[in-house]
């Protein structure tokens, strides 16, 4: 081959530039969609081989390098592209002439095709819907979408005007907005996705717009004369749809003046999954509902819209907790669940105790209860093995301590069998959700902040780590940490789920607080709820209130609330006392007189 075309098959921004004049935009992650079917999901990717950079669609099987895709896009036999290649290399600038399927050549890349016919002539399959992209004030299109039906399916193919005629391909960014006459006439407009979503709102009189391309091309749309509108979002009815939609939301806040912006939420409107406008107004009409009942009923769903601002936070809150979406899980104990609501939607608990204050166990009886109680956990152990927690897992299943006495089980070995067989399914069940460091390997923060990523993803409420100061820091503590608290922070709060955490205070400390737990001060500071648990050699006694009133009463362990998310809690001590052969903690009460501390 040509070596100047071998050097233009290794330029990866040619190949993109192809695609871009496609009608696609590549997205963060490197996947894009395929611009060569109506690709919802992007299937499509680039990579290198050989030193050629590829384009391959997953879903339509659209490959090769950047001379393939010029030849798919512009409909073209690949000798031919390649031929014209070869002559603009050799620096062969032909005049212009008429041929005889109807295009003029130019000096670059693109065909010109001297009128729409012959650019309608050229294009893949048989056109279904033809959109024109015109500007009011000239009257001249700037953009055209093609939808044509081939062998192979639905395909897109944009095309824009040039001197002389028109090329197939994307204009130059920004992209103008569909309907800019409709936007320029109406102080109201409802925001679709896609031309024919739009043309079916327009048909019944309602003023629509919409982007080119579709989802995840907003970025790239010229979204300013939506400048002090009303403005109705109505995404369709998938991630991407709402996704695409945010972003809308997003870059139309940035206007001055900023639009008034609503959302119909496209959930209440009994679609299905991926359906639109489109979808809906189809079903109306498989009802029997006449052109004016259509008409009405789209105006009362449009008048759903609710709007954006500071206060949809709080309204999505509010319907969040109406559909059980939104709640605070339960710790084992009612007391420390009332004081601290600690395993809200998005919080982070700390759990800090010494060595030997049981803080483990007391994390244990937590995972433990809440697989019992159907709460979706995972549970990340960075001390010991799966084998090693398998068996305090049983010691509190069964209540028998000794299976975590090795001589005991060797001594008791039928009874162990036999809880074993009793609890067997509960077991399976933990050591299922169950990651240890001999299993996962996971060593350092940035490794726990995306197992709990990953973990989030999969739909656990509840995410444990024990313990925290055991993972590997990369860089300087101050550092390390901040970064993990605030990229778990996002996690869990995207993903509506709650993070315990395990820690220690600092080296030589015999009673941990806010002022001395190990790691940086970004915990203190991101963590919402801060829990201590304090062993005592011996029993000790306390006032204790109880329902019948308050009563001295021994126990063996004090849970302080350091830091509590409805600061009801904060400053109180709560006595429990743990049981010896289950390993399990049992709430006494709280205290209410402690020397300095009363309750009232």
């Amino acid at each position: 081959m040509n070596d100047k075309l071998d050097i233009s098959r290794r330029n990866r921004e040619l190949l993109k530039g192809e695609l871009e004049a496609a009608g696609t935009t590549f997205t963060t992650g490197g996947s894009i969609r395929c611009p060569f079917h109506d690709d919802h999901k992007p299937s499509g990717g680039i990579y290198q081989r050989d030193g050629i950079w590829r384009f391959k669609c997953q879903a339509c099987g659209v490959s090769g390098d950047v001379f393939d895709i010029r030849a798919k896009r512009t409909n073209r036999p690949l000798a031919e592209v390649l031929l014209e290649a070869i002559r603009e290399t050799q620096g062969e600038n032909r005049p212009a002439g008429k041929r005889s399927n109807g295009y003029q050549a130019g000096t670059g890349q693109d065909r010109i095709f001297k009128d729409l016919d012959a650019l309608r002539a050229a294009l893949p399959g048989q056109i279904i819907l033809e959109h024109h992209y015109d500007n009011p004030s000239t009257g001249q299109t700037e953009l055209l979408v093609f939808r044509c039906e081939t062998v192979e399916g639905k395909v897109y193919r944009p095309a824009h005007p040039v001197k002389g005629g028109f090329v197939i391909g994307a204009s130059a960014k920004p992209w103008p907005l569909y309907n800019r006459g409709g936007i320029r006439d109406n102080d109201t407009l409802l925001v679709c996705e896609g031309e024919k979503c739009c043309d079916i709102l327009i048909a019944y009189g309602i003023a629509a717009a919409t982007n080119a391309f579709g989802a995840g091309k907003a970025e790239h749309a010229d979204w300013a004369p939506l400048t002090g509108k009303n403005v109705v979002l109505w995404p369709d009815n998938d991630t991407a749809g709402q996704n695409h939609m945010r972003q809308v939301a997003t870059i139309l806040e940035t206007l001055d003046p900023k639009p008034r912006i609503s959302w119909l939420s496209p959930e209440n409107l009994d679609l299905s999954e991926k359906e639109d406008v489109a979808d809906l107004v189809t079903q109306l009409r498989t009802l029997g509902k006449t052109e004016a009942e259509i008409t009405t009923e789209l105006h009362k769903i449009i008048a759903t819209a609710r709007p954006l601002g500071p206060l949809e936070k709080l309204h999505k809150r509010i319907r969040a907790i109406t559909r059980g979406e939104y709640r605070c899980i339960s710790w084992p104990w009612p007391l420390l669940t009332t004081l601290t609501k600690a395993l809200l939607p998005g919080s982070i608990a700390l759990i800090a105790g010494t060595v030997g204050a049981s803080k483990s166990f007391m994390l244990l009886q937590c995972i433990l209860w809440w697989l019992a109680e159907g709460e979706r956990t995972a549970y990340f152990c960075l001390e010991g093995d799966r084998a090693f927690h398998l068996c305090r897992a049983m010691a509190q299943l069964g209540g028998l301590a000794g299976w975590t006495d090795p001589e005991w089980l060797n001594e008791n070995m039928l009874i162990a069998e036999g809880s074993l067989q009793k609890h067997k399914e509960v077991l399976e069940a933990f050591s299922s959700v169950l990651f240890t460091g001999d299993n996962l390997g996971a060593e350092t923060l940035e490794q726990l902040a995306e197992w709990v990523e990953r973990q989030a993803r999969l739909g656990r409420r509840i995410i444990a780590i024990d313990p925290i100061t055991a993972a590997t820091r990369t860089s300087k503590p101050w550092v390390a940490d901040l970064v993990f608290l605030k990229s778990v922070k996002k996690i869990i709060a995207e993903h509506g789920c709650s993070l315990v955490l395990v820690t220690h205070p600092q080296k030589g400390v015999l009673e941990p607080d806010l002022s001395n737990l190990a790691g940086s001060a970004a915990y203190e500071r991101f963590v919402e709820v801060i829990i201590t648990l304090h062993r005592h050699e011996d029993q000790k006694t306390n006032q204790i209130a109880t329902p019948v009133g308050r009563s001295d009463m021994l126990h063996t362990h004090i849970i302080r609330i350091e830091k509590a998310r409805n600061g009801r809690g904060a400053g109180l001590r709560l006595a429990y006392q743990f049981q010896a052969e289950s390993l399990t903690l049992t709430e006494v009460g709280l205290i209410v007189k402690d020397g300095t501390q009363s309750y009232e």
